[in-house]
């Protein structure tokens, strides 16, 4: 696939309408949590000019990377975006089924002192339920203000 000169090639980049959508949904967390998000898979995986969904083995050569990142990025959280990385992810570090439900109630898992969050991707969202936009991004802020009143809990 070209790209043309003014078109964004970072992925998930909040210039593009999967990273513009996840910026919007950051926005009112910035400053108070930190985390990590990833597609695991950092090229651009195309099929006849269209955007797929990474496969196994580019996953798995992706991998080391994703791992080095957290290593030297220390994240608390990480979101995992997409069931195919958030599987992927979890057989990986822990014996967890992942679940991505319509609901968009958000569950996660625990590995090293990392609290691992499996959430639909954005272009998923943007593509086969444009309609739940709102309460995908719902969803995610009920995740996050329920961790901030645990780690208050906890941390007071």
């Amino acid at each position: 696939m070209q790209f043309a000169d003014d078109e964004e090639k970072i992925p998930l980049s909040p210039f593009t309408r999967s990273g513009g959508l996840i910026a919007r949904i950051e926005e009112p967390f910035n400053d108070k949590i930190s985390f990590y998000k990833t597609n695991l898979v950092k090229c651009l995986p195309l099929h006849k000019d269209k955007i797929r969904y990474p496969i196994k083995l580019e996953m798995e050569n992706c991998f080391p990377n994703f791992e080095s990142e957290v290593e030297l990025l220390k994240p608390r959280l990480v979101f995992l975006l997409g069931k195919q990385v958030a599987s992927f992810v979890a057989n990986k570090v822990s014996a967890e089924e992942v679940d991505l439900n319509d609901k968009f109630r958000f569950k996660s898992f625990a590995h090293n002192d990392i609290l691992f969050v499996p959430i639909h991707h954005p272009s998923y969202i943007l593509v086969y339920k444009r309609k739940f936009i709102d309460d995908y991004a719902r969803g995610i802020h009920s995740f996050l203000k329920a961790l901030r009143v645990k780690r208050t809990k906890v941390y007071a």
